[in-house]
């Protein structure tokens, strides 16, 4: 699966820019399904000219929005999507890709969507093409670029009762299986995040809408659960369950089986060969 199949008309490299990199694309009339590569900045894509339907993948399924001059798209840092388009008319098809320094702002929460409705952000957006356009000075567009990054970041969170983001079960499967798989060794969130198609600034927050549970909590559960089954139906020491479960040592272990099932590993080994038939 290939990358943007767009043509570079045009960037801001050499223009001095420290805060955002800006690229014009003529898109091509469709487009079938491409991976965009993983960025730790925050990507903005305003439609300049044309019109086209985009969809973007989520696990097995489609969602899209239709696009026209002055739409604007965004993808958090980190973020890895699949795309396709197609076009809705004859006119050329145009776009700018505003890539911005997410590190302006501290602790960002930064939108990932196929249509960002916000007028501050197209305003922005759309002052960032002329300036590309026009060569502009760093001084504006690095203060242009800090406008948009701190608006975006600082937004006010969705109103109570409005819908929370959560994942499929097509998602959670692939985490869990993700999980199991690296039972033993370290998970780490970006990790969990590329499993699930989702930027890790909002992985924590929709893994926990969908379970429940954070992250480490889910995958803490599962260790312990495994500790459990093999404690029960194999001979292996305490230390080597430990490690099979992912804790460096069996004391860690023992302290937080101890705190699950408030009793150790090794007592509960001994409460289960006690009882008749196990």
């Amino acid at each position: 699966m290939e990358g943007l199949p767009s043509r570079l008309l045009a960037d801001s490299a050499g223009l001095g820019w420290r805060t955002v990199d800006a690229s014009s694309y003529a898109d091509p009339p469709a487009a079938e399904a491409f991976r965009t590569g993983p960025d730790r900045r925050l990507l903005l894509v305003l439609v300049t000219a044309g019109r086209y339907r985009i969809e973007s993948r989520h696990g097995n399924t489609w969602r899209g929005a239709a696009y026209r001059a002055g739409s604007v798209g965004a993808t958090a840092p980190g973020n890895e999507s699949v795309l396709r388009w197609r076009s809705g008319g004859a006119a050329p098809m145009r776009s700018v890709h505003l890539r911005l320094d997410p590190s302006t702002v501290e602790r960002p929460v930064f939108p990932d969507a196929l249509t960002v409705h916000d007028e501050f952000v197209t305003a922005g957006a759309w002052a960032m093409a002329r300036a590309l356009d026009g060569s502009a000075p760093a001084l504006y567009a690095d203060s242009v670029a800090r406008a948009l990054v701190a608006h975006l970041a600082l937004r006010p969170p969705p109103e109570a009762g409005a819908a929370t983001a959560t994942l499929g079960r097509h998602e959670v499967a692939r985490i869990d299986e993700y999980m199991r798989a690296h039972l033993s060794g370290d998970v780490s969130i970006d990790e969990l995040a590329a499993v699930a198609n989702v930027s890790k600034f909002h992985f924590i927050r929709v893994f926990a809408a969908t379970t429940g549970l954070t992250p480490y909590r889910y995958l803490r559960r599962m260790r312990l659960r495994t500790g459990a089954e093999l404690l029960r139906t194999t001979g292996l020491d305490v230390a080597r369950v430990a490690g099979e479960c992912g804790y460096r040592s069996a004391g860690q272990f023992a302290a937080a089986f101890r705190k699950e099932y408030g009793m150790t590993p090794s007592a509960m080994r001994r409460a289960d060969r006690a009882i008749p038939g196990t």
